[in-house]
């Protein structure tokens, strides 16, 4: 999976109109909305640092573009197996599963984590539950924001 900042995206593409975007970003997305991380150990590194690395400010989202496997599914969790892996302490390791059906239809459903997920408010189990671009996805305190290219679009031109 790729991912981006979104103020990375939106600079990319200040300019462009949606059918440039769509075209070029053919994905749907989560971003992952700035907030507190709280990472699982003390003392683990998350990130390599190098002298060149530009530690960023808080405040930053992270648009993630996603892929379905084989299956129709999209993984997130704290273990490295998952295809979106996101280390913050309230996450399980496999916490929340994504899935486009064959129509195209996307669902969120709770992979049996032990600080939950919510859609839009809504504390949701191991049944999928239908979202929609907007729908915002709470994982432990993570906080998700699920899109299709034009709805992400808009959000890049601050219109969405």
């Amino acid at each position: 999976m790729k991912s981006f900042l979104l103020s990375w995206l939106a600079k990319r593409y200040a300019g462009a109109d949606l059918r440039t975007f769509l075209k070029e970003r053919t994905e749907e997305w989560v971003v992952w909305e700035a907030g507190p991380w709280r990472p699982p150990a003390v003392g683990r590194e998350t990130m390599a640092a190098t002298p060149a690395t530009r530690l960023l400010s808080a405040g930053e989202s992270l648009a993630i573009a996603i892929a379905p496997g084989p299956g129709g599914d999209v993984r997130v969790g704290r273990a490295p197996e998952n295809d979106v892996v996101i280390d913050d302490a309230t996450l399980s390791r496999s916490h929340l599963v994504l899935r486009r059906d064959p129509a195209g239809v996307w669902s969120a459903r709770d992979a049996g984590s032990s600080n939950g997920t919510r859609v839009d408010g809504a504390r949701i189990g191991g049944a999928p539950v239908p979202i929609t671009p907007g729908a915002r996805i709470e994982a432990g305190t993570v906080r998700l924001t699920f899109y299709d290219g034009a709805s992400l679009f808009m959000r890049l031109r601050g219109t969405g």
